[in-house]
């Protein structure tokens, strides 16, 4: 039992880390791509902060370093997006993965870095489960380095072979997962508490504010710069579904650690999680726009998968998805193919049977088993030596490219790919693409190293057997054994480090002293651990507003391009974005002043909104402002209403607004010089 629950804290199933790499891989390149459009404003030196001016910054926080210090112009830097580009797609594909899931790291690490103005809890969230899994095996299962393994461990020659899938044991595992892997780890340990911390302080600061009445959600709703426009409309729902919303969330926060550090009745405990924290996700993601967040929450839930509900899932035969396929024996490419499918096949769907032999049909049983069965008479030898055959459940025969498309129909999640294969149109286009490549395939192989696959290849006699190659000597033993314990030493300091760091930025019961160790560990990575998400400071906020007038004499906002949005009634900066709003939110604040003499230039040579206008729609002058505004309680109207209008900063003659102009500077705050 003790180890059984050792077990349940100290592994993750590795097809859960194959699906969250996958997941967390999209997030990224979902990221990279909201950020691209925005290199000019936020990454170059002819934006809001250049690279000298940030350098400058932080001289008193040294803490902080990005590769992207070294891309000063516009060109530059989108040479090096797309660098990260091709760094995240290698992290997607699982291709050498250990190495690009490092450099996946250090991109997010250094697009933070950057420009620190924008980062927020999404960025310290996607880099803390990024830290942690790089210590666990994420190219064991659904990776490019999983398929090329498995293609050199088992190099099937025939129908027999395809068919046979016996279930991997630990000693194979332990190989092929590569040197210093060890079936129990801290690193998984450490990612799920993470996952834990993230939630119980998110709920923390939410138990310290107006979600316990269950407001919460109504009045984040109503901070301009997180509502999405989705969430907007929202925001006029009768307030008993607001308040229901409110508790769900706050209950999802609550439960999901619990159910996560239960260690027995895993598989519906775990399931119960996973749900939450996918409706919890999508719900953060949907109605708020937080940038990374609520999307590396929902990637995250894949590693709370238990081994159960992975091998229930593999075990769910449906016999009306069950396909016999009749390939060209005598193809490599053919083979190859097969072998391919035979892969991706996890839940046993497919039966592999060679042109050679038409004295029946092979047919997949639910218990793994093959059976013959009649030949359909629809099936020839001309035909099978012409073309890829397909048998569904029903006896129905399919060929070319609809063949093919039932294939990817029984794979997992096939379906959807299926159905487009399958569109008018498409299949026709297929077909043409088929019938060329099936007229050339012997050619195809020859040029592609592929000799005809029903002839066995002669055995390597260096080659050892496959209970030799198990057998791995005591020197490798030993270095395993070292390397594995260095591994488990450093993730031990750094999820202490990362401990120690939400305990100082949230409001949690207890507390570890943190000492400078501990604090560049978390600072270096920018994992700040901060899990403040939707904590509505008391009932107002602010947007910031640029009062500016063009050479024609015209009041606009060269953030937004249109009229500058003082009133509540008028506010847009949702069409910002996240990287703007987060930014502006920073940048107005004293401890950020230093940098607002950057944003002043940038916005004198036009702000993002007036690039590539005619010199006449240029700016003359702006002024600055910080519109503080209350968000009345639920029912009352209007539901926001301006409390205050804090002048930053001007610019030549200023906006247009002089009657309500403020001072530039507030008389208890000093300029740092």
């Amino acid at each position: 039992m003790g180890k059984r629950i050792l077990s349940s804290f100290l592994t993750i199933d590795a097809r859960s880390l194959g699906l969250f790499r996958i997941a967390m891989a999209l997030v990224l390149l979902g990221d990279l791509f909201r950020r691209w459009p925005w290199v000019r404003a936020f990454y170059s030196n002819e934006g809001v902060l250049p690279n000298h001016n940030h350098i400058f910054n932080l001289r008193d926080k040294g803490q902080v370093w990005s590769i992207l210090h070294a891309f000063s112009s516009v060109g530059e830097n989108h040479l090096a997006f797309v660098l990260i580009l091709l760094v995240y797609l290698g992290f997607l594909l699982g291709w050498k993965t250990r190495i690009f899931h490092a450099l996946s790291l250090i991109c997010l690490v250094s697009l933070g870095s950057r420009n620190i103005l924008l980062e927020n809890q999404g960025n310290y969230a996607a880099v803390a489960l990024l830290f942690f899994t790089l210590f666990l095996p994420l190219g064991s299962r659904f990776s490019v380095d999983a398929l090329a393994r498995s293609f050199a461990d088992r190099d099937e020659k025939t129908d027999a072979d395809l068919n046979d899938r016996p279930r991997p044991t630990e000693a194979e595992l332990s190989v092929t997962r590569g040197p210093g892997w060890s079936p129990l780890s801290f690193a998984a340990l450490a990612v799920t508490l993470q996952i834990v911390i993230i939630l119980v302080a998110s709920a923390a600061w939410h138990f310290a504010g107006s979600w316990r009445d269950g407001s919460g959600l109504y009045y984040a709703l109503h901070v301009e710069r997180w509502v999405s426009d989705f969430g907007v409309r929202l925001q006029h729902a009768p307030a008993g579904v607001l308040k229901g919303l409110s508790y769900l969330l706050l209950a999802a926060e609550c439960a999901v650690p619990l159910l996560v550090l239960v260690p027995v009745a895993r598989r519906p405990l775990r399931g119960i999680a996973v749900g939450l924290l996918v409706v919890y996700s999508l719900a953060l993601g949907l109605l708020f726009s937080l940038g990374l967040y609520a999307w590396t929450l929902l990637a995250a839930a894949a590693l709370l998968l238990p081994e159960e509900s992975w091998d229930a899932f593999e075990r769910r035969f449906s016999p009306e998805r069950a396909r016999s396929v009749v390939y060209d024996e005598d193809c490599g490419v053919c083979l190859w193919l097969a072998r391919l499918a035979k892969r991706l096949d996890a839940q046993h769907h497919l039966t592999f049977q060679g042109n050679g032999d038409l004295s029946g049909l092979l047919r997949g049983k639910a218990d793994g088993t093959v059976e013959k069965v009649d030949l359909p008479a629809d099936i020839t030898e001309e035909l099978v030596q012409n073309t890829i055959v397909v048998v569904d459940a029903k006896g129905t025969v399919l060929t070319r490219s609809r063949g093919i498309a039932e294939i990817v129909r029984a794979l997992p999640f096939g379906r959807p790919l299926a159905f487009v294969m399958r569109l008018p149109g498409i299949s026709n286009l297929l077909d043409v693409f088929y019938d060329a490549f099936a007229k050339r395939r012997a050619d195809v192989s020859v040029l592609l190293g592929m000799d005809a696959c029903g002839v066995p290849a002669p055995k390597d006699e260096a080659e050892p057997d496959a209970a030799e190659a198990l057998d791995v000597p005591s020197a490798v033993r030993t270095q395993r054994f070292l390397t594995g314990g260095l591994r488990e030493a450093f993730v031990f300091v750094l999820f202490v480090a990362a401990l120690a760091q939400a305990t100082k930025e949230n409001p949690l019961r207890f507390s570890i002293p943190q000492g400078k160790l501990l604090s560049a560990a978390v600072a270096w990575p920018r994992m700040m651990e901060r899990w403040d998400v939707l904590a509505v400071n008391g009932d107002e906020d602010g947007v910031f507003v640029i009062d500016g007038q063009n050479r024609k004499g015209a009041s606009i906002d060269p953030l937004t391009g249109a009229p500058p949005a003082i009133t509540p009634e008028a506010f847009n900066a949702r069409k910002l974005g996240q990287l703007w709003n987060d930014y502006l939110n920073r940048v107005r604040l004293r401890e950020y002043e230093p940098f607002q003499k950057a944003l002043r230039d940038y916005l004198s040579k036009g702000g993002p909104a007036l690039e590539g206008r005619t010199p006449d729609e240029q700016l003359s002058g702006y002024d600055a402002y910080w519109v503080k505004y209350s968000i009345a309680k639920p029912g009352e109207s209007p539901a926001r209403v301006e409390k205050d209008r804090e002048k930053l900063f001007t610019h030549s003659r200023g906006g247009r607004m002089a009657a309500d102009r403020l001072p530039i500077i507030k008389p208890d705050v000093r300029r740092q010089e």
